[in-house]
């Protein structure tokens, strides 16, 4: 008598919600007033333009390494 064969499983397939829509452009202008605010505070601080040049290219350099991994 054969053996009865087992009933294939149907394959697991997570189910990803949709992220949230994002105004790219409502965002990007948050962004940039809060650099230029944060540029205007340092310049009336007295830090040199160097020095804001510096910490904003390191972090720059260090959110390039995060995305490359």
């Amino acid at each position: 008598m054969p053996r009865a064969r087992k009933a294939a499983s149907e394959p697991v397939v997570p189910v990803i919600e949709a992220a949230p829509a994002v105004d790219v452009n409502a965002e990007v202008g948050h962004l940039d007033r809060a650099i230029t605010a944060a540029l205007n505070a340092a310049k009336a601080g007295g830090l040199p333009n160097g020095y804001i040049v510096a910490v904003l290219h390191a972090h720059a350099h260090k959110q390039t390494q995060m995305l490359l991994g």
